[in-house]
C-alpha cells in the first residue's frame, strides 16, 4: 500500500544520498542516469533492482524442497511490478548467485543481457566481500589467498551451496589471487586454555575485506577453508560499482541502472598484472599457484 511505497521511497533517498557522499563512486542521480542512457540506447528500458539478501534463504525461484525463496518474497513484496498497471511484472533476472548462508548484495535486473556483463569473468567486475573468520591467520596465508590457491572442491554440493549434501570428490579447482586485507581481529570468548601457568585465547575471529573478479561456487569459503580458516559470516557489500551501502537485511530498492561500459569498478585486480604476466612467460617458466589444500 502507500505505507509501503513511502518507506520504498525513504530507503531510495537514503541509498541515493549515501552514494553521493561515499567518495569512491560518482553521485547516483536520475540526471546522470538519462545521460547515459542516450548514450548506450541499448539500455532506454534497463531497469535494476538492488537487494539486501539474508542468511537462510536461496536466490532461486523455485526450490523442490520448499527452503525460504529470496526471489519469491521480494515479488510478493512488489519488486519487479510494471510501472503499467495493465502489463505482466517484470521477469526478474539474478546477476549471478550467493550460496545459502551467504548475506549481503544481490542484484536483478529484468534485462538479461545486461545481467550477464556484469557476470561474465572476462569482464573482471570486482565483488568485495567481508568474511569473519575463526582460526590462525598468518602473513603465509594472507600471501597464499593474494597468489592464488588451489583447493579441493565437493562437486555433491549443488548450486546454492547447500553444505549438508556434500561429499569429498578429490576433486581440485584453481583460484586466482584475490585482494584482502584485515580489518579487525578480535578474540573469541570463553575458548581458553591453561599453558605454563597461563591462559592464552586458542582462537581469534578475524573481519577480512576481499575484492575478487570470479564468480566460482562457494570460492572464498573454499578458499578459506584451504587455508584452515573457518568462514563464520560471509557478506557481499558491493559488485562493480553497485553498492549494498544503507540497505537493511531483506530489503530492496530500484536505482538507476548503470551503464557497464562506464564502471570503474572493474578490471585486473593487481596493477600491471598483464604486462608482468606476458614478460614472465618470455623469460622465465610460469609460476604455479600455491597449493593450500585442508593446511591447519
Amino acid at each position: 500500500g502507500k505505507l509501503v511505497q513511502g518507506v520504498d521511497k525513504t530507503l531510495k533517498s537514503m541509498y541515493l544520498e549515501q552514494q553521493k557522499n561515499g567518495g569512491d563512486l560518482t553521485t547516483l542521480n536520475e540526471t546522470s542516469n538519462e545521460q547515459k542512457k542516450k548514450k548506450n540506447p541499448s539500455m532506454q528500458n534497463t531497469r535494476v533492482w538492488l537487494a539486501n539478501k539474508m542468511k537462510g534463504e536461496l536466490v532461486t525461484e523455485h526450490d523442490p524442497d520448499g527452503r525460504p525463496s529470496m526471489l519469491q518474497r521480494l515479488i510478493r513484496g512488489g519488486v519487479g511490478e510494471s510501472k503499467s498497471k495493465h502489463k505482466a511484472p517484470i521477469h526478474l533476472k539474478p546477476v549471478g548467485r550467493l550460496d545459502m548462508m551467504t548475506e549481503g548484495l544481490m542484484i536483478f535486473t529484468n534485462d538479461g543481457q545486461y545481467a550477464r556483463d556484469l557476470e561474465l569473468p572476462k569482464n573482471f567486475l570486482w565483488r568485495t566481500y567481508r568474511v569473519r573468520v575463526h582460526g590462525r591467520l598468518t602473513p603465509m596465508k594472507m600471501r597464499a589467498m593474494r597468489v592464488g590457491v588451489t583447493a579441493r572442491i565437493d562437486d555433491n554440493i549443488n548450486v546454492e551451496g547447500d553444505a549438508s549434501v556434500a561429499s569429498p570428490t578429490g576433486k581440485m579447482m584453481k583460484y586466482k589471487g584475490i585482494k584482502v586485507s584485515i580489518e579487525r581481529k578480535t578474540p573469541q570468548s570463553g575458548r581458553r586454555q591453561r599453558r605454563n601457568g597461563t591462559e592464552e585465547v586458542r582462537g581469534t575471529n578475524t573481519w577480512l575485506r576481499i575484492t575478487c573478479t570470479e564468480g566460482k561456487n562457494r570460492q572464498l569459503r573454499r578458499i578459506l577453508g584451504a587455508l584452515g580458516l573457518d568462514v563464520t559470516r560471509l557478506i557481499r557489500i558491493s559488485y562493480g560499482d553497485y553498492d549494498l551501502n544503507t540497505i537493511p537485511p531483506g530489503k530492496a530498492i530500484e536505482v538507476p541502472a548503470r551503464d557497464f561500459a562506464s564502471m570503474k569498478k572493474k578490471g585486473q585486480l593487481f596493477s600491471g598484472d598483464s604486462k608482468s604476466k606476458k614478460k614472465e612467460k618470455a623469460t622465465e617458466e610460469p609460476r604455479s599457484t600455491v597449493e593450500w589444500v585442508n593446511y591447519a
